[in-house]
């Protein structure tokens, strides 16, 4: 018999250094150290013809929504380019003279033929990792009333999470134009069967491949321990 304990690797793979556990909510992803995570595309006005003033004025006001946050979250920042084929139609084109039309048409022409078009978006993460349950249990018991001792620590995690988001969307859809990473349920085969699609994973996805694939999310609930309850099912 071959002896093959030295042709096997013992370190950590792939699977363990990734920190993502499973989604616990729509658009909500845990970690495995406990930690919650949402996020936004986002675009914002045209800096090129804005004045100086004018983008400072902009970034006062995001760093003053996001100072509202407080300790124990990480914002993330990314910008990512991926390909793209979409121009638009002909019958959504409205040029007034033979010459913009003939100009159009050689751009959808070209657009359409050529490799290498595409897209810049731009994404804010928000990651979270609450207090850990045993430094929060007297204050819990001291300020809450009776009803709210009766929840379980992952759902006042989730709670708290949810309504920061929840807060800082509002705030930020008054300065940037934001879309939230949601899953979206698509019917496939003629409506046969419904497929759930994660944006949030998908950005993950991409971020750790560089590849944008499209993907459904599987038929499973997150069994990690202290969200068995609060898991979303996917099913």
């Amino acid at each position: 018999m071959v002896a093959l304990k030295r042709f096997r690797a013992t370190g950590p793979s792939f699977a363990d250094l990734v920190p993502y556990a499973g989604l616990v909510d729509n658009g909500v992803l845990l970690l495995k150290d406990g930690s919650l995570m949402a996020g936004w595309y986002f675009a914002g006005p045209d800096s090129e013809s804005a004045t100086d003033l004018e983008r400072n004025e902009l970034s006062r006001q995001i760093n003053a929504i996001l100072s509202r946050l407080g300790t124990g979250w990480m914002i993330q920042v990314e910008a990512i380019r991926v390909p793209t084929v979409d121009y638009p139609t002909p019958d959504k084109c409205h040029f007034p003279d033979p010459v913009t039309r003939a100009i159009d048409a050689e751009r959808r022409a070209h657009f359409g033929r050529e490799q290498g078009h595409f897209e810049s978006k731009h994404a804010i993460i928000l990651t979270y990792r609450p207090l850990e349950s045993k430094k929060t249990a007297l204050s819990k018991y001291i300020y809450s009333d009776e009803e709210s001792r009766k929840k379980s620590y992952a759902d006042t995690v989730l709670f708290v999470f949810r309504n920061a988001v929840r807060e800082i969307e509002q705030y930020l859809a008054n300065t940037l134009s934001i879309a939230r990473m949601l899953t979206r349920e698509v019917r496939e085969r003629g409506g046969e069967r419904v497929a759930r699609y994660d944006d949030l994973l998908q950005f993950v996805r991409f971020c750790i491949t560089g590849r944008a694939i499209r993907f459904a999310c599987p038929k499973c609930r997150c069994i990690s321990t202290g969200w068995q309850r609060l898991s979303w099912n996917m099913a």
